[in-house]
């Protein structure tokens, strides 16, 4: 027994030493939602805009979607304000819902799409501003629109008048005038600007 204990003792001190690194710690990553602040592990928001709202915050009407045609209408945007301006904005795409055929749609956060708007603008007050500035514009541009379309219609009414009356006009010319400079005599038609020159012999 005391040799075989030996052994064992010879066969440990012969026997490398096996060693075990300690693992990476696994924790989950907490965020707490910017409308509640209650934490919360993953959301929809977080995960496609970056944005920091649990999902039962979602619904709240300050995290809709806002498609880009309605952001740069409603924010008077660009493009390059939207797509290009760093940070750019994370968007999703979806069908249309009224003609699928018309493409897929941008949607942005809109929450995030005010909040470039002001990088913009700098504040809601220059924004509407400009809104009315834009549509002050727009009006004007409508009225002189129309107000052309009333000219051209009125000068095409008078042509047309003028030229219905002068297939049938017979002229009723005024007195006979003298022009002793140019020795010629001129009469006036009394209903329309026609005028007859000649000389006498």
């Amino acid at each position: 027994m005391k040799v075989i204990e030996e052994d064992q003792e010879q066969d440990k001190k012969h026997k490398p030493a096996i060693i075990f690194e300690e693992g990476p710690i696994i924790t989950n990553d907490i965020n707490l939602c910017e409308h509640c602040s209650k934490s919360f592990v993953d959301s929809y928001l977080e995960k496609q805009f970056n944005q920091s709202v649990c999902d039962t915050c979602r619904t709240e009407e300050k995290y809709d979607l806002i498609s880009k045609s309605d952001a740069k209408t409603n924010y008077l945007l660009k493009d390059v304000d939207l797509d290009n301006r760093e940070p750019t904005l994370k968007y999703i795409v979806r069908k249309n819902p009224r003609n699928p055929k018309w493409g897929d749609m941008k949607l942005y956060l809109e929450f995030q799409v005010e909040a470039r708007a002001m990088e913009v603008w700098g504040t809601q007050q220059e924004l509407q501003q400009e809104h009315e500035r834009r549509q002050e514009n727009k009006e004007k541009m409508k009225e002189k629109k129309y107000n052309k379309k009333v000219r051209d219609l009125r000068k095409a009414v008078r042509s047309s008048m003028w030229t219905t009356t002068n297939k049938s006009h017979q002229h009723d010319y005024g007195q006979e005038v003298y022009n002793q400079h140019e020795d010629i005599y001129t009469q006036t038609c009394l209903t329309c600007p026609h005028v007859m020159s000649y000389e006498k012999m």
